[in-house]
């Protein structure tokens, strides 16, 4: 096999709390993760030449090591003694600088990629252990689904799967920087936290109503102190007939989750008129799909 292709998916955090902050500068978290359908399309190439080439479609997506999936396939072949070179294409679809994962997932998807395309004798357990080192929700987006971090967002709590759920993704035109959101983060006033424990119950009984008093973002007080539309944006998910809708991540996307595909649908042709990117999509049970 000298060729293989991947599609990398995107998440969502249904909550996201901050429990401290480490000397090293990141931070305790515990989060409820969510796989989605909206993908990155990634293919991947053996080459004669030993070096490792990446390209996207995205001009705001980097091509060297700043790229993750760059730093995926490098620890790959350094750890693997792999000879052959790498030409790896990313065809972007996953919001980029949103809060929904896209260069983990990426990242996540090259591994496992490698790992085929080599025959490399490899669990998920060891690509998760080697992925950590270079993302922390590396290790959750090798496997999807619905799982609970902690730690840095690298100790994940599996958890069942859920009935699919009908979702909308807004990303507005604001790029957010993760490393700025958490750095303006006062851990000793944190609002809307979220309780993930009676947050689980309701979403496992499909009560997404009662969910919502239960979930919560604490980045997205920060995030939406310099970007106001934030607040505003989720409003308009909710009046479009959401039982839920909160920002993902650091922001700056924001979803909404429907009782029905219907619902959704209403509101995915009602935004299209006001936002450039919508998203109508579900929820997912796997990660990369070869």
């Amino acid at each position: 096999m000298d060729k293989i292709v991947l599609k990398a998916p995107a998440k969502i955090n249904w909550t996201l709390d901050i429990l401290g902050k480490r000397d090293d500068g990141y931070h305790y978290i515990d989060t409820i993760m969510q796989s989605i359908a909206i993908y990155d399309v990634i293919e991947i190439k053996r080459t004669r030449r030993a070096s490792i080439n990446v390209k996207t479609d995205n001009e705001n997506v980097p091509d060297d090591k700043g790229n993750i999936g760059y730093r995926a396939a490098e620890i790959m072949v350094n750890n693997f003694n792999i000879d052959s070179g790498l030409y790896i294409y990313i065809h972007k679809h996953i919001p980029v600088a949103a809060g929904l994962g896209g260069g983990s997932s990426d990242g996540a998807a090259i591994m496992l990629g490698i790992k085929h395309l080599f025959d490399i004798d490899i669990d998920l357990g060891g690509i998760q252990l080697l992925g950590k080192s270079i993302g922390a929700d590396i290790p959750f987006c090798l496997q999807g689904g619905i799982a609970q971090a902690q730690g840095i967002g690298e100790r994940l709590i599996n958890l069942p799967t859920i009935n699919k759920s009908w979702l909308i993704i807004i990303k507005p035109n604001i790029d957010i920087s993760t490393g700025n959101i958490y750095g303006l983060l006062d851990i000793e006033n944190m609002i809307n936290r979220p309780n993930n424990e009676k947050f689980l119950k309701a979403l496992y009984r499909g009560d997404m109503a009662k969910a919502s008093k239960y979930g919560g973002n604490v980045l997205e007080g920060v995030t939406s102190s310099i970007y106001p539309q934030i607040n505003a944006i989720i409003e308009e998910v909710l009046c479009a007939g959401a039982s839920y809708a909160q920002m993902s991540g650091s922001g700056a996307s924001i979803f909404g989750a429907f009782e029905s595909r219907a619902l959704a649908e209403y509101a995915y042709d009602k935004l299209t008129d006001a936002y450039s990117q919508v998203f109508l999509t579900h929820t997912l049970n796997n990660g990369p799909i070869i």
